[in-house]
């Protein structure tokens, strides 16, 4: 009697960057759903707005932009996706197989690595080695030709040692080490111009709006945390961990994630642990 084989199930992996460029690179991410039968829901893949850009090799496959926000889109996106920071959840659809590698940078180490005017790349979803210098664009070719996954995070973390000097004089970095809420006063003392200066060059630095980025970097701080006491075993108390994160109570934050991802925190909650499609949140 013949055996079935099983339908194979979906793989995500994560690997953090090493801890040397951890505060220029956030993570690594491989998606391969070769050979698994999904339908087209299990195809979808939810993403939350998010203060990061990602540069993603599709090795396999191909995908569209469905939905920003709660608006519908038709985008059939390249090869070599380039993400800029995303103000709006989103949603694309694979089509048919998938098997991608993706590296999400910190948005200041990304603007100060390929020399880009991030402001023109909020919202985007584009064609990556249209908008990267010819460094760059060399390094897209090597990572999308490289022989396995090991490889492709040490010709980006080789890159990245190359421009070391200029990375660590952000003061961007300098705002994320101090793990607050960012404030206009604050930010014009770090970047050392003006309050009138402050919003252009936050935009083209770092992608976003103060007000926006400020919202981002507490949300993925609040996120993270939550993840980690979870993983602890500790109990969950919604307002507690609003008071916790800075926000002004709980319905604050309630607003704010649903504002980022659609859905409030509890339902983030549960429809990680059941939907395929919501794979990013897991990581």
């Amino acid at each position: 009697m013949p055996v079935t084989e099983l339908n194979k199930i979906p793989q995500t992996s994560m690997w953090p960057a090493s801890a040397r460029w951890a505060e220029h690179v956030l993570m690594y991410v491989v998606r391969d759903t070769r050979g698994c039968e999904l339908n087209e829901v299990e195809r979808m893949n939810h993403f939350p707005a998010t203060p990061f850009c990602c540069i993603t090799w599709m090795l396999a496959g191909e995908t569209e932009l469905r939905q920003q926000g709660e608006q519908v889109r038709d985008q059939r996106l390249p090869r070599i996706i380039l993400a800029g920071c995303q103000s709006h959840y989103g949603m694309t659809m694979n089509i048919g197989e998938r098997h991608s590698f993706m590296a999400v940078f910190f948005s200041d180490a990304f603007h100060h690595l390929f020399e880009v005017d991030l402001s023109l790349l909020q919202d985007q979803l584009v064609d990556a080695t249209t908008y990267l210098n010819a460094t760059g664009a060399a390094l897209l070719q090597a990572v999308a030709v490289a022989p396995d996954h090991a490889q492709r995070r040490r010709l980006i973390e080789n890159f990245v040692a190359l421009h070391t000097r200029q990375l660590e004089n952000s003061p961007w970095l300098r705002l994320r080490r101090l793990g607050h809420n960012l404030s206009l006063h604050v930010a014009s003392i770090f970047v050392g111009v003006g309050a009138r200066q402050i919003q252009r060059r936050v935009r083209r630095e770092t992608g976003l709006p103060l007000l926006g980025l400020s919202k981002l970097w507490r949300a993925n701080r609040s996120y993270q945390q939550l993840k980690e006491n979870l993983k602890q075993g500790k109990a969950l108390s919604w307002a507690d961990h609003a008071s916790d994160q800075g926000y002004a109570d709980q319905s604050h934050m309630v607003r704010d994630c649903k504002e980022i991802t659609g859905r409030s925190p509890q339902q983030i909650l549960n429809d990680t642990k059941k939907n395929e499609n919501d794979w990013m949140y897991r990581l």
